[in-house]
C-alpha cells in the first residue's frame, strides 16, 4: 500500500492550525507566569508561614491574580497550578541530565 505524502501534509497542517486555534494551553490570564515566578516564595509561606493555599489564593487574588476564566484565583486552582509547574520543572531537570550523562561505553578492556 502506498500513501500520497503531499494529501497526508496537507491533512496534517490542517489539523495543526486547528490546534492552533484552540484556547488549550495558551496563556489566559497570567497566573501561571506570576506563580511559576514566585513559587519558592508561595511554598515557603505554606510551609513556614503556615499559610493554607486558600488563603494564599485569596492574597492573590486581591492582588488581580485570575483563572482562565476571569475569575479569582482559587486554593483549587493555585494548588493545581503549583503541582503542574512542580511536574514540569521535574520533566526539565530529568531531560537536563540525561543530556549531560555521558554513554555506557562498557567495560574497560585491560589487556
Amino acid at each position: 500500500m502506498s500513501i500520497d505524502l503531499e494529501r497526508l501534509r496537507d491533512y496534517v497542517k490542517s489539523l495543526k492550525a486547528e490546534r492552533q486555534d484552540s484556547p488549550i494551553g495558551k496563556v489566559k490570564s497570567g497566573a501561571t507566569k506570576i506563580i511559576r515566578r514566585n513559587r519558592h516564595e508561595l511554598e515557603r509561606m505554606h510551609r513556614e508561614d503556615g499559610a493554607t493555599w486558600t488563603e494564599i489564593a485569596a492574597g492573590l487574588a486581591a492582588q488581580g491574580v485570575t483563572q482562565g476564566d476571569g475569575q479569582p484565583i482559587t486554593g483549587r486552582r493555585l494548588t493545581a497550578l503549583m503541582h503542574n509547574i512542580r511536574v514540569q520543572e521535574e520533566r526539565l531537570r530529568n531531560k537536563e541530565k540525561s543530556a549531560h550523562e555521558l554513554p555506557d561505553e562498557g567495560p574497560i578492556d585491560q589487556s
